[in-house]
């Protein structure tokens, strides 16, 4: 077979998998069963809350009649009594709701329309799924008496309703029903006035059907009817209305799973009085992004979808070869996992020389041709560049700068204490080389909160990027963490280029290349950049303020003096925020591209102030860490910047702005460069 056909990570969206791939490629959550969250049995409906790609789709359908079916081959009665649920999975935009929003009708005829046509849908659904079992074992023992009774749930008398007696009776009643609306829909602006027959009342069939099967199979007795709904943002708010409505006048035996993007639930209205939804008494709320948040706990579930599938393609076996590998713990099958990849090697930056080198460094160098831009005299500044420069650690004198840029920006100085202050850095920097366990050194506790500052600014300086940071098992799984198709797309990726570069991946023969890796991420995260600005109503002013944002986040992370340590986070008060920013920062957070933490006190006010970080799977585009460590905060003014694309000018000020104040040059006495010349 050819390698790209065998490719395990080809299929990322759970649409593009049939019922047994579904089942197949069913991972668990180790930290807590998926099983749990989703309570197949309980009678309280759900809305499962997910970003794209956390599997949301996945795990509905894992919980559908079709799938659950397949589980139990032996007997699917059986299975179905066992499992103590039975579920109906549609997505919402089957129906194509939108064809009822642009009919040249009323809003309450239109309404009416897209219920009673909903409503045969949903029969249809459930009967359909009671043929697919029938066909194999028998549902019912007196199937005429069922069809009799669900007639009775019409509120209305039609000539169709005479010699129903089987199931595939039914199923053609309810679809010649079906085809009446759906003929009146589609001839609505060519005919003055339609006529359709609405013979279900709201919820008769989509409630009395399932009590029907109950009574009438004993297999069925005990059992949650689930309907289970994804993709509610593709229908509109007044179809929703209706869907909440369901969930309101639910009855027994049925109940809801709804599946939705964060941004799509657009109501919890019902119809009627308008009353809303409350969450804890007519629903409950899933969030899936939060489930998988925690790199603890998502990592052992990427960790078991990797080995899923790389077993599926037999790239790993189930036999002895790999027995011990697939029942080993986390830590074992990451090991193994992480064999498959060429590890970076960036040890000449952290390690110390033992033969210096004899040139100065780049990084120094162009540390100095910023400095040249002052008037401080020659001399003076071939003293500090030979005090600050340390050829034997790229770390120290990472460190050095970084010491020597912030006394100089705290302080009204003179060139005199400038030079004094590199003299103390230059002795440090010696007693540091000869004792690098001295934890009081400013050397060493610069080193331990901005090493990865450090080593990134010296990536980017010899490669132009720092995408090695990101590279290994471990640092894709941060990358991709509570986003398990982004998991899948990055090694997508890896696999595609591999096998263009003639090498066999998740093999023996040979490891995953850097080069491959560094592809595959970067073009992983562009996808998802340009996926951001097509995100909903939103999306282009969340990508420019994206850009902003990244882009001051960025020059703290390279900076001669960075203030906060791995900044890939920021802080605002949003309550002082415009309407406008409120939104498009909350749209950020629906649509993943912003992922909400822990909310801070204020310094000053004490009061609560929110933190976002950047998704990490864009922080390879901007060179930004994955770790949550350091956060840029902003006042309301200069976040308005940000987001506001009329205020472009202000935002061009507080970049230019934000750079000075971390980056030499800084000020300096004018009489202290006179007295230098004269000298």
């Amino acid at each position: 077979m050819d390698l790209l056909e065998r490719n395990p990570f080809t299929t990322i969206k759970a649409n593009d998998l049939n019922d047994s791939e579904i089942n197949e490629q069913w991972v668990d959550n180790p930290q807590g069963g998926f099983f749990d969250v989703f309570c197949p049995t309980h009678k309280v409906s759900q809305f499962i809350i997910g970003g794209k790609g956390s599997g949301k789709t996945h795990l509905m359908r894992y919980f559908s009649h079709n799938s659950q079916s397949i589980r139990n081959k032996s007997s699917i009665l059986e299975g179905i009594k066992e499992d103590g649920y039975f579920g109906v999975y549609f997505q919402a935009s089957g129906l194509n709701g939108e064809r009822f929003e642009s009919l040249p009708f009323q809003e309450e005829k239109k309404n009416a329309l897209f219920q009673y046509s909903y409503e045969l849908w949903c029969a249809g659904l459930v009967i359909q799924s009671l043929l697919d079992i029938n066909n194999k074992e028998q549902v019912f023992d007196r199937q005429d008496e069922f069809c009799s009774s669900v007639l009775g749930l019409f509120s209305g008398e039609n000539e169709l309703f005479s010699n129903i007696k089987t199931l595939e009776d039914l199923k053609g009643l309810i679809l010649t029903l079906s085809k009446e609306v759906d003929y009146a829909v589609s001839n609505a602006f060519f005919i003055e006035d339609i006529e359709v027959n609405v013979l279900a009342a709201r919820g008769s069939l989509i409630f009395g059907i399932p009590k029907l099967i109950s009574e009438y199979s004993h297999y069925f007795e005990d059992v949650t009817f689930l309907y289970i709904i994804d993709e509610l943002e593709n229908i509109s708010y007044s179809q929703q209305v209706y869907i909440n409505t369901l969930l309101r006048e639910k009855k027994l035996p049925c109940s809801f799973r709804i599946g939705a993007r964060g941004y799509g639930i657009k109501t919890f209205k019902t119809l009627g009085s308008g009353e809303k939804n409350r969450e804890g008494h007519e629903y409950e709320i899933v969030k899936l992004d939060d489930l998988l948040s925690e790199v603890s706990n998502y990592e052992g579930f990427a960790v078991n979808l990797i080995l899923n599938r790389l077993s599926k393609a037999k790239f790993i076996s189930s036999d002895k070869e790999h027995l011990n590998i697939i029942e080993s713990s986390l830590s074992v099958k990451k090991e193994f996992l992480n064999s498959f990849f060429e590890s970076p090697d960036y040890s000449e930056i952290t390690h110390t020389k033992d033969i210096p080198q004899e040139d100065l460094s780049k990084k120094i160098k162009i540390f100095k041709k910023s400095i040249e831009s002052t008037k401080i005299p020659k001399d003076d500044i071939d003293k500090i560049i030979e005090n600050i420069s340390c050829n034997k650690s790229e770390l120290i004198e990472s460190a050095l700068i970084h010491l020597f840029s912030q006394y100089w920006s705290s302080n009204e100085v003179r060139v005199k204490d400038i030079i004094e202050t590199s003299e103390k850095l230059k002795l440090d920097a010696e007693s540091f080389l000869l004792d690098s366990s001295d934890k009081s050194s400013p050397i060493a506790k610069k080193i331990s909160y901005y090493k990865n500052n450090y080593i990134a600014k010296s990536l980017r300086i010899k490669h132009q990027n720092n995408l090695d940071q990101y590279l290994g098992i471990d640092n894709l799984f941060r990358a991709t963490t509570g986003f398990p198709r982004h998991i899948l797309t990055v090694l997508r990726n890896i696999y595609k280029t591999e096998v263009f570069e003639g090498r066999t991946p998740f093999s023996s023969n040979s490891l995953i290349s850097i080069k491959s890796q560094r592809i595959a991420l970067l073009e992983a995260s562009n996808w998802f950049h340009s996926e951001c600005g097509c995100e909903g109503k939103l999306g282009n002013q969340v990508s420019y303020f994206l850009h902003n944002i990244c882009e001051l986040l960025r020059i703290e992370m390279y900076a001669d003096k960075p203030v906060e340590c791995s900044a890939s986070s920021f802080t605002i008060d949003t309550t002082k925020l415009s309407q406008d920013s409120r939104d498009v920062v909350l749209w950020a957070e629906l649509t993943g591209v912003l992922v909400k933490g822990q909310d801070r006190q204020d310094k000053n006010s004490q009061a609560l102030i929110s933190k976002y970080h950047i998704n990490s799977l864009l922080c390879p585009k901007w060179g930004l860490p994955l770790s949550h460590r350091g956060a840029l905060s902003f006042t309301a003014n200069d976040f308005e910047y940000l987001v506001d694309a009329e205020k472009k000018t202000e935002y061009e000020a507080l970049v230019a702005k934000f750079e000075q104040s971390r980056n030499a040059p800084f000020g300096i006495e004018e009489d202290s460069i006179q007295m230098g010349l004269e000298f």
